[in-house]
């Protein structure tokens, strides 16, 4: 299951399609070694499967985040922890409060708990920007695209995060555009 959530979340945040490449190219030499040789469509399962989701998640610099119904941190990988100075030993088992400002709270929770009850996101093929805080109070600028995760029964068993820190580029194309504005300016022919 945790494949296809990455699958259908990779179609909506394509910059980490090269990140997951890299990580499958190291893996299909791991699984080649053991197994033989992989087949283009050959669906990975069993033992394996949770195996190669498992170190997927693992090799991702992309922060991945799954929580429970009650928004309660179930999964916290490495790029996570990178990005939000959380140890994952500190992040799992407390609330998304963590990271979410003071500010954005109230309406976080109120669409979490919409969604949670409705089994519908609107943001399940958008890639969303939002404020974040890292450990020491910091703010971030993040990008992120969800997936509801559900149970065999089809019931909700979470949701997850795919999140991407973006606060440097979106400053270097705040003065690539003010320094485009310049010249332009200059440019303008006088009257």
């Amino acid at each position: 299951m945790l494949l296809s959530v990455v699958a259908t979340t990779t179609t909506a945040y394509p910059s980490i399609v090269f990140n997951i490449q890299y990580a499958y190219d190291r893996i299909e030499e791991v699984i080649e070694g053991r197994t033989g040789p992989m087949s283009e469509g050959t669906p990975i399962s069993g033992a394996e499967g949770a195996w190669f989701a498992r170190a997927l998640v693992e090799a991702a610099s992309e922060a991945i985040v799954v929580t429970d119904p009650e928004g309660i941190v179930r999964l916290w990988n490495a790029g996570a922890e990178a990005m939000f100075g959380y140890p994952a030993s500190e992040a799992i088992g407390r609330s998304l409060d963590l990271i979410i400002p003071e500010k954005q709270r109230a309406a976080h929770w109120n669409g979490y708990r919409k969604t949670m009850a409705t089994g519908i996101t609107r943001y399940g093929d958008t890639l969303l920007a939002v404020p974040a805080l890292h450990r020491d109070g910091h703010r971030l600028s993040i990008e992120f695209s969800v997936a509801l995760l559900r149970d065999d029964a089809g019931a909700i068993a979470g949701i997850s995060a795919i999140m991407r820190e973006v606060g440097k580029r979106r400053a270097a194309e705040r003065a690539l555009r003010a320094r485009l504005a310049e010249l332009e300016q200059q440019a303008a022919p006088v009257r």
